[in-house]
């Protein structure tokens, strides 16, 4: 089937994408070069598992929505290109964050295998809109959510996975004395956010406070995790509790009743 595309995109298309992968040979060439320590054995283990991820992202992906018979081969054809370009970009991006202050990327099969993955998250989402978008707006995609993602997962390793267990905890310890109580889900949310904010933040600064200030030694963070948490729906269970006392007969009055009095 011809393409569909106007011409305008047709003449410059071509064009813009050479100069894309000019412009990434340019960076390579001047911002990245293979790690010479790596080992023999972990060539082969890498190696095995990066072929497997680049074989399913490939195939497995591109020819996913093949079936459909008006997109069969640009589905392929683009699911290459967004993976070439993906995975170029990832591994940029990858390296300048993990290591500003190097100024230079060190390639080796574990960053391209995480580029991979990186990549792999474009290939799912341009699923959702295949024969909707050309290649030019399929190139921003590839660029936009490439550079979120890495962004993302940057930030998810500031914190340790005991961190994020921890702030789970401190927001069901927030909500157990005023769930009964609460009478919206968006409060339990907002409550439970802000006990998983305390636990995090309790984690990051409370040990070098009690360590040096005050010479406490909490091993498993039960101050920031339990205590202050506990704390906030004490104060809450308090809060409504007060305000349930200042009008006891809006909540004993029966639930089958159109209208209440209360204000």
């Amino acid at each position: 089937m011809a393409s569909k595309y106007p011409r305008s995109l047709r003449g410059c298309l071509p064009l813009w994408t050479l100069l894309l992968q000019a412009a990434l040979i340019v960076i390579f060439f001047f911002f990245a070069s293979y790690d010479s320590f790596i080992q023999y054995p972990e060539v082969v283990t890498q190696g095995a598992i990066l072929q497997d991820m680049v074989v399913m992202a490939a195939l497995g992906l591109g020819f996913l929505s093949s079936s459909l018979w008006r997109y069969s081969w640009s589905s392929v054809a683009f699911n290459l290109f967004m993976l070439a370009l993906g995975v170029q970009w990832a591994v940029l991006l990858d390296g300048f964050l993990e290591h500003p202050r190097l100024g230079k990327v060190f390639i080796e099969l574990s960053r391209i295998q995480q580029a991979t993955m990186t990549a792999m998250s474009v290939l799912i989402s341009a699923g959702a809109i295949l024969g909707k978008a050309n290649l030019a707006q399929l190139v921003l995609l590839v660029l936009m959510e490439v550079t979120a993602f890495s962004a993302t997962r940057m930030i998810s390793q500031q914190f340790l996975s005991t961190h994020i267990h921890n702030a789970v905890l401190a927001g069901g310890v927030a909500v157990g004395a005023p769930c009964h109580l609460i009478p919206s889900p968006w409060l339990a949310m907002v409550l439970g956010l802000l006990a998983g904010l305390i636990s995090i933040g309790g984690a990051k600064s409370m040990p070098v406070c009690f360590n040096r200030v005050l010479g406490i030694h909490d091993t498993c963070g039960v101050h920031y995790t339990f205590g202050l948490p506990g704390l906030l729906g004490g104060i809450t269970y308090i809060a409504y509790l007060t305000s349930w006392f200042k009008d006891p007969l809006c909540h004993l009055k029966p639930q089958n009743m159109e209208s209440s009095s209360c204000g």
